[in-house]
């Protein structure tokens, strides 16, 4: 682990020489904005307690330290020294735009990849303690979805599983849900039929995060489940075709659900990238799309890109496929995964629930 080797005020920041040789260059402002003690962070809510907005531009402090574990700053007209811990320091000694990650990193997938791939983790493992939930969760943050097997057939046994993340988020569809092929909602996930593959959600600014699917009980036939990466699309696109890339990263896409007593509707690229042009999430369905009209040549060129996006959602060469048999919860993230469904007979029940994105990143982090 690095330390720091040398401290240097300066007129405008403290100047710290790493013993690795990096330099680091803190403004004073900052460092006393990230002061650690109670009168600046509460202890308890981890809420900043400075008005940082009062603070003089030209702040500097009459004397700065540091040893092996703290720097301490003092400051004019403040009879307490602040306390910066060096392991913070040395996670900013690097300046870069805010990061919000939740680890580990995505390992993107086609289907000769995630054949191979440890998805499937055992209900009594993550019932039992925390341990079985981060290995739950990070085979989702990693993979994009997991199985969860042995879960009790049961709607009561698979929200205690999707609780164990975090609570439910109430959609149009209610709670935790249990349904079949009725049309009691104005979904075709509500019927029979062949679903492509698609993201839900596309009508909703802040489409649910991660979904759970659980077939309680079928006596038919069909009914394959299908899983698409769509960071993998994304990649073989941005290398093969990057003006259609380009293309699906830049034009808002609207999307509505009309039906129940509500018409909704939201609009964001198929690729939406956060502040420093990372992809943060895949957003398509093309059954949800709503009615727009882009000049000729830019809805021709949209068209085109669209097409592409399909075709290598829906081929079998990027697709994970398998029937879920009751006690084989699936949680998936409904911002990178594409999922699907083939056209079954008979009677199928199932069950499930949507989690907010930013929840399950949550537990993760609190778990790792």
């Amino acid at each position: 682990m690095v330390t720091i080797d040398l401290i240097q005020p300066t007129d405008s920041c403290l100047h710290v020489t790493w013993d690795d040789g990096v330099e680091s260059w803190y403004p004073w402002l900052w460092l006393r904005d990230h002061a650690h003690d109670a009168a600046t962070i509460h202890p308890v809510t981890q809420q900043r307690q400075l008005d940082t907005a009062s603070l003089p531009a030209d702040l500097r402090p009459t004397s700065a330290t540091a040893d092996g574990a703290v720097a301490r700053l003092t400051w004019p007209g403040e009879a307490q020294t602040s306390e910066v811990p060096v392991d913070f320091l040395r996670r900013f000694r690097t300046p870069q735009p805010a990061r919000i990650d939740a680890a580990p990193r995505p390992v993107l997938w086609d289907a000769s990849v995630i054949e191979r791939m440890p998805i499937d983790v055992e209900f009594e493992a993550v019932m039992q303690n925390d341990a079985g939930v981060r290995s739950w969760l990070s085979t989702v943050a990693t993979y994009g979805f997991a199985i969860v097997r042995g879960t009790p057939a049961t709607p009561q046994a698979t929200e205690s599983l999707i609780r164990r993340v975090s609570y439910v988020r109430e959609t149009i569809f209610g709670g935790f849900w249990e349904f079949t092929a009725d049309l009691s909602k104005a979904d075709m996930a509500y019927t029979n039929l062949y679903l492509p593959a698609h993201t839900d959600g596309t009508y909703c600014h802040d489409a649910p995060g991660l979904q759970m699917l659980h077939c309680l009980y079928h006596d038919g036939e069909g009914g394959d489940s299908t899983l698409v990466d769509g960071f993998k699309i994304a990649e073989v696109l941005q290398a093969a075709e990057p003006e259609l890339f380009a293309l699906l990263s830049s034009v808002a896409i609207p999307g509505q659900y009309i039906g129940d007593g509500a018409h909704l509707m939201a609009a964001r690229p198929v690729f939406r990238h956060d502040h420093t042009g990372a992809l943060v999430q895949v957003s398509y369905n093309n059954s949800d799309r709503a009615p727009f009209l882009l000049p000729a040549e830019q809805m021709a060129d949209l068209y085109t890109a669209l097409r592409t996006f399909d075709r290598l959602s829906n081929s079998e060469a990027m697709q994970w496929r398998q029937i879920l048999r009751p006690g084989d919860a699936l949680l998936f993230d409904n911002w990178r995964v594409l999922h699907g469904r083939h056209a079954y007979t008979g009677k199928r029940t199932m069950c499930g629930a949507y989690l907010n994105h930013e929840d399950f990143e949550s537990r993760l982090r609190l778990l790792s």
